[in-house]
């Protein structure tokens, strides 16, 4: 990084310059001469250049170490971003943790303003927003059990959707809107099951000694990617039915599929770059994988697609501790990521809605 360090007045004083600091730097000769006078100030002048210096280093430094991230805010009050560095327009679904509780947030991209869908006093989680836009699934604990929801799209009202039969959790809805698919931990196990709305029905898709969880449906409806913990977690893609299972990433450290909506691209999580949580993408059967957020200290976690799939949000913290976290958008192909949520917030699992459709 380069950069010019202007100084509008001389430095007045150095407190670190004594008088045996000047003798020193001045040669040994007293200050009380002409020429002792004129050592001293150019002691004083190299003192100053030397503080300055070694101040840009340290603010350099303190950048590389992750200190700060350099990653633009959007605030709501604040002059737009250009065109060519955001998203002018859509809604953003995510969690945010109000007084100790998970409560459901959106997000509208155009003006920056954030609206609370729900008032819940048990957490609310990882809201997925239907294909038509018009409902929202999420998992909460209202009923006692962990258990999936669903309200419409602009809050109000929600329905509990799964059965008493296990602990439900991270919902997605199927491609035609009619399902959805959660992981779901059943005694000993945990894994993949898909709810018919129409009949209230459900049945497993995966089963044996794994953990399967996360899934997310291919927008032509024929495949399901999920994550699956055997030696370590690592993404997966099996048939609608649950046939055909097979591993796309392999060497654990991989998990948290999205889909993109024009079905050319996974999104996920994976460590494998510097042991953290970072945003990839790859093709549907597992080639070429590409890392997409920059390599700071920060974790990103939880990618969601933009409905055009030109953007990826997700959620990232400010350098390398995880106590807060925040929404963030960037280019699907990779660039500078922007920071959606105001300062302190903890916001996490977000999910871009689709334009509601017309009946």
């Amino acid at each position: 990084m380069r950069g010019r360090i202007a100084i509008a007045a001389p430095f007045p004083y150095n407190p670190f310059m004594t008088r045996t600091n000047a003798s020193v730097l001045g040669g040994g000769r007293k200050t009380g001469s002409g020429a002792g006078r004129l050592h001293w100030r150019a002691a004083l002048a190299v003192a100053v250049l030397v503080a300055l210096l070694l101040a840009a280093l340290a603010a350099l430094s303190g950048l590389r170490r992750g200190e700060k991230t350099g990653i633009p805010v959007l605030r709501a009050a604040a002059a737009a971003p250009s065109a060519a560095v955001r998203p002018q327009a859509g809604t953003i679904v995510f969690q945010s943790r109000v007084d100790g509780v998970w409560q459901l947030y959106s997000l509208d991209l155009a003006s920056g303003v954030r609206n609370r869908l729900a008032r819940s006093r048990a957490d609310d989680l990882h809201p997925n927003v239907s294909p038509d836009g018009a409902w929202i699934a999420f998992g909460s604990m209202r009923s006692g059990a962990a258990a999936i929801w669903r309200m419409p799209r602009a809050g109000g009202a929600a329905e509990r959707l799964s059965l008493d039969a296990g602990e439900c959790h991270d919902p997605c809805w199927t491609a035609d809107g009619r399902g959805l698919l959660y992981g779901s931990r059943r005694g000993n196990g945990e894994h993949i099951y898909l709810l018919d709305l129409a009949t209230r029905r459900e049945r497993p898709l995966t089963g044996g000694f794994w953990r399967d969880i996360l899934p997310s449906a291919s927008p032509d409806g024929n495949a399901v990617a999920f994550a699956r913990n055997k030696l370590g977690w690592d993404v997966y893609r099996m048939d609608s039915d649950g046939a055909n299972v097979r591993a796309l990433t392999g060497k654990g450290g991989n998990c948290r599929p999205d889909w993109s909506p024009d079905g050319r691209r996974i999104a996920y999580v994976s460590d494998v770059a510097d042991g953290k949580g970072d945003v990839w993408t790859m093709a549907p059967d597992g080639s070429d994988k590409r890392r997409i957020t920059p390599g700071d200290e920060s974790y990103d976690y939880n990618p969601t697609w933009s409905p055009d799939s030109r953007w990826i949000v997700y959620e990232t913290t400010t350098g390398s501790k995880r106590n807060h976290w925040s929404l963030a958008v960037i280019p699907a192909q990779g660039g500078t990521p922007l920071l959606l949520s105001p300062q302190g917030a903890d916001d996490r699992l977000p999910d871009w809605a689709p334009e509601p459709k017309s009946r």
